[in-house]
């Protein structure tokens, strides 16, 4: 599993009504994967962080409505066996996440896009949709991040929220929030430097 990465989700917790999400493992033309993963709470986050640490992967990703406590109990779990990190939010999309954040809380249906870094992957196809509830989410991979506002550009269903995962630099990250002109949240993933290996 070397260069394998995980990236969780916040998914619906079954005692509640909801339904499990299958994980969705993306197979890179490397041989490495993209592990897609969903969990209730936080327990539950590092309870899959330390399983797939435990398998090799080398980096893992919590989606934006983690937070810090996720962060925290998944660092305690997987204990620099792998990098960690979380999406956060740049100033220019602090309203927009606050509003996405109400729409969520009231069970509006909302789309979000997660664009993740898969090297020599083909946005075209590389490309699955997931619903949960009234929430329609699309990941698209996409070969090296500079690749990343094209697909945002060419996606004609919209979204409400974007998040970017697997190492985008500041360039990249900039291209994307011009070109859905500030109109739509961009969140990106970053780790510390001190969370485990790169």
């Amino acid at each position: 599993m070397a260069g394998d990465r995980a990236i969780i989700f916040r998914g619906e917790d079954t005692a509640d009504g909801g339904e499990p999400l299958a994980p969705v493992v993306r197979r890179g033309p490397d041989g490495s994967a993209v592990h897609i993963l969903t969990a209730p709470d936080p327990a539950s986050a590092a309870a899959l962080a330390a399983e797939y640490a435990d398998r090799g992967v080398t980096g893992i990703e919590l989606c934006g409505a983690t937070g810090f406590p996720w962060l925290s109990e998944v660092e305690a779990a997987v204990r620099g066996r792998a990098r960690v990190g979380t999406v956060l939010f740049g100033f220019e999309s602090l309203i927009g996440i606050a509003r996405y954040k109400e729409r969520a809380i009231a069970g509006e249906a909302q789309r979000a896009l997660f664009l993740y870094v898969q090297p020599g992957a083909d946005p075209a196809v590389d490309r699955f949709v997931r619903t949960a509830g009234p929430n329609t989410s699309t990941y698209v991979a996409v070969p090296e991040p500079g690749a990343g506002a094209a697909v945002v550009s060419g996606f004609t269903d919209g979204a409400d929220l974007i998040e970017l995962y697997g190492g985008w630099d500041g360039d990249a990250v900039a291209a994307v929030i011009g070109a859905v002109d500030e109109r739509v949240p961009v969140g990106v993933a970053v780790s510390s430097p001190a969370t485990g290996p790169r």
